[in-house]
């Protein structure tokens, strides 16, 4: 693995590493391609602890000649100045470049990626193990971002990596992937300009090349299909923001507490809602950056399934304790023989053995796992 350092100057504080704000231009091999990401570590970054993160996608047709494609969404988004003020990870995967330009297969969109059947939910996959093994990241708060083709993507990943993905963000865009299975609930904030003059709120074939040709469902069915998908049962919508020019839609009552938000602006368009501006007008009836970070807190992963068995309360296994765990794990009605296996949040076999109160569990990282005993299974919390 390749990495050019931008920038990085590191104190020694005590017996931790504590750094200053920090950008690792990186690359994982990932579908026979080298591709890139770009992480901000945030001011004070200290290998101690454990910190959410944000991936933050930029969108499609970016000229692969006009710099780097991570650094025009970062500066749209302001997420890298957010991260360092609030303390969290955020890094800005890059798309393949085909034909000069950069996109996402999010579906049914979007040229060249699309044509080319990139494999960019792999790419994720693989850059998320890379970035687990890099950093100290909460495996619970792993979140998505993403405008117009990058959020078309954020919805992909909902679909296919919902037990990896806490919630999503998507801007300027709509929902492009079929069918959509997602295995967990998924919390998502959504923003979009009714002013949009290349993906149009009220849904229609795009307004500009290449997407002239491409259908793109209206605001209104991406929700309904949500609100399916989460078992929701409540739509609640404040026209103009009392007062403030936007529409702001709740959807909630829905399976694991979680809820979806929506917000329609009258200004701005094809753009960032506030942040800084590219080449079309910003909305500045609101903040996305400052409200996905707020949305994004309120959840973790959560309502997590595996394939190795079916989770359940059965009494017994109850009786683990303390959970959340930090080093060991007690029991009461089994025998020293008893087996037992511990999956990561991702079904992955950790550690299998006998007895398990002999076993330290001190270097696992902090994040979801399951314990399987016998042929039921329990949901714990690594601190």
């Amino acid at each position: 693995m390749k990495k050019l350092f931008l920038y990085l100057v590191f104190v020694l504080l005590f017996n931790d590493v504590s750094f200053a704000q920090t950008d690792i231009y990186d690359s994982v091999y990932s579908g026979g391609f080298w591709r890139k990401y770009m992480t901000h570590l945030p001011v004070g970054y200290n290998t101690q602890n454990t910190y959410p993160l944000i991936l933050g996608f930029h969108g499609g047709q970016q000229g692969a000649t006009s710099g780097l494609g991570w650094s025009v969404f970062a500066y749209q988004s302001k997420l890298s100045v957010k991260a360092d003020s609030s303390g969290f990870i955020v890094v800005y995967p890059e798309g393949l470049v085909f034909n000069q330009n950069r996109s996402w297969n999010a579906g049914d969109c979007c040229p060249p990626a699309i044509n080319q059947a990139t494999d960019d939910v792999g790419f994720v996959d693989d850059m998320l193990n890379q970035l687990l093994a890099d950093y100290n990241i909460d495996t619970l708060r792993v979140y998505a971002t993403g405008s117009s083709n990058g959020g078309m993507l954020c919805y992909r990943l909902a679909c296919e990596l919902s037990h990896r993905i806490a919630a999503i963000a998507p801007n300027a865009c709509s929902h492009m992937f079929h069918p959509c299975n997602a295995i967990n609930s998924v919390p998502i904030i959504s923003f979009h300009s009714k002013a949009d003059p290349i993906v149009f709120y009220q849904g229609g074939l795009g307004g500009a090349q290449p997407l002239t040709g491409i259908y793109f469902p209206s605001q209104d069915s991406v929700l309904n299909l949500w609100m399916q998908s989460n078992n929701c049962n409540t739509r609640d919508t404040i026209v103009n923001g009392n007062g403030t020019n936007y529409d702001f839609i709740k959807i909630s009552n829905c399976s694991c507490n979680i809820e979806m938000h929506h917000y329609a602006t009258s200004d701005g368009s094809h753009s960032w809602p506030g942040g800084n501006p590219n080449n079309n007008p910003v909305s500045i009836q609101i903040s996305a950056t400052d409200l996905l970070w707020d949305f994004f807190q309120n959840y973790t992963l959560g309502c997590t399934t595996t394939n190795t068995t079916t989770i359940t309360n059965e009494p017994a296994i109850q009786l683990l304790f303390p959970n959340p765990f930090h080093d060991r794990l007690y029991h009461a009605p089994y025998s020293k023989k008893e087996s037992f296996s511990l999956y990561n949040c991702y079904g992955q076999l950790i550690v299998e053995g006998e007895n398990i109160e002999e076993h330290d569990f001190s270097r696992l990282r902090k994040g979801m796992y399951f314990i399987e005993i016998g042929n039921s299974m329990l949901k714990l919390i690594k601190e």
